[in-house]
């Protein structure tokens, strides 16, 4: 199997379990709205691409009533219709890129000293989320960026 298409197939997948598993409400709380709707289209496209496909369509409905049950089988029809259907690979990435990452970070900690969530030089896009529980700290950030955007 094609690396690129594994890869893609993975992106993909870290992004509709999350998805058809929390429910649209919780999801579009978790990672905003616009990554909301990048995955609302991109289950959409699916639907609407497969929709020639009996075994294809139903694992899909299976997968949003039982992420953990249908990802493997939804996974494997990914790989094998992505990698003939090289414009909607294209499209799909397209989708992915404009989401840019997510990251989530928590940190529990009874005590902390010179904490830092998240230390990065630069961040073009995308959304951070940076949650600290500490009891008793000192000089604590949540995120410290040289360049956002």
């Amino acid at each position: 199997m094609d690396p690129t298409i594994v890869d893609l197939v993975a992106k993909i997948m870290t992004i509709l379990l999350p998805f058809v598993s929390k429910g649209t409400e919780e999801f579009a709380l978790k990672v905003g709205d616009a990554a909301y709707e990048k995955a609302k289209t991109i289950l959409e496209i699916l639907k609407q691409k497969w929709t020639k496909d009996k075994e294809a369509t139903e694992s899909l409905i299976h997968f949003e009533e039982k992420p953990g049950r249908y990802q493997i089988v939804v996974e494997d029809i990914l790989q094998e219709k992505l990698a003939k259907d090289h414009d909607l690979a294209e499209q799909i990435a397209r989708l992915l890129r404009e989401m840019g990452p997510i990251l989530e970070i928590t940190q529990q900690m009874e005590e902390g000293k010179d904490v830092i969530g998240l230390r990065a030089r630069e961040m073009r896009s995308g959304r951070i989320k940076v949650t600290q529980d500490i009891a008793k700290a000192e000089r604590v950030t949540g995120a410290k960026l040289d360049l956002l955007g």
